[in-house]
């Protein structure tokens, strides 16, 4: 199954992508599109995001990582806006992946109790967000296991960093690079929030990113099997 195409998006998905999981939820919810129409698109819509924005953030990584390979954390112009698009592209895609996942999961959770995942009207979409999605699952389905995995998420300085740099780079800036000169660390390069610029800036985050989508479409995965 990893080396097929998704029923979703019609592409092969990264290595590091859970397509069982994902392909199971989606085998359980598309049998209640009828029954629920509107938490039906909702969730297919993000699915479909899902799987677009964790291909996009890896093709960021892999282009940022062959930049630096070849051009180093210092480039002229014009590498050095190819390095700053990638990661631009990396963090903003990344997060969007997980807000993604996560609006799918409130509407899978419409599904089995509308009082506590409103979902039908504009506002309700827009208030939707992953610690949402967690506060009402914790409230809904205090013992089940995605709720465990969602306050995980939640919780994890991972994840607010790439929030947080995320929103700076989408609203307000584009941040510079400080370079030590001499010493034991020279030639390296800092970037926002003393992350250092080299062949790993994007790698270990993707690997975060890909085993905390992982963990949540696994307990996703138990949560449809039982409950739906």
């Amino acid at each position: 199954m990893p080396n097929q195409p998704l029923s979703t998006i019609g592409l092969v998905m990264p290595r590091d992508f859970a397509v069982e999981p994902y392909e199971a939820i989606r085998s359980r919810v598309v049998a209640k599109k009828d029954a629920y129409p509107h938490s039906w698109a909702q969730y297919a819509g993000a699915w479909n995001a899902v799987a677009y924005r964790f291909l996009s953030c890896a093709d960021h990584d892999r282009a940022f990582i062959e930049s630096i390979k070849r051009a180093g954390n210092a480039p002229p112009q014009p590498e050095r806006y190819r390095q700053e698009r990638e990661l631009f592209g990396f963090f903003v895609t990344g997060l969007a992946a997980i807000e993604s996942l996560c609006y799918g999961l409130f509407a899978i959770g419409s599904m089995l109790d509308a009082q506590n995942f409103p979902i039908s009207t504009p506002r309700d979409m827009r208030s939707i967000s992953p610690e949402k999605t967690a506060k009402q699952f914790a409230a809904a389905f205090p013992k089940e296991g995605i709720t465990a995995a969602l306050q995980q998420m939640r919780s994890a300085q991972d994840f607010r960093d790439w929030k947080e740099i995320r929103n700076l780079l989408a609203h307000r800036s584009a941040p510079g690079r400080a370079f030590h000169l001499g010493g034991p660390h020279h030639g390296e390069a800092l970037w926002v929030k003393g992350i250092q610029i080299d062949k790993n800036t994007t790698a270990s985050r993707r690997e975060w990113l890909a085993k905390t989508i992982r963990a949540l479409l696994n307990a996703a995965d138990d949560f449809t099997d039982s409950s739906l």
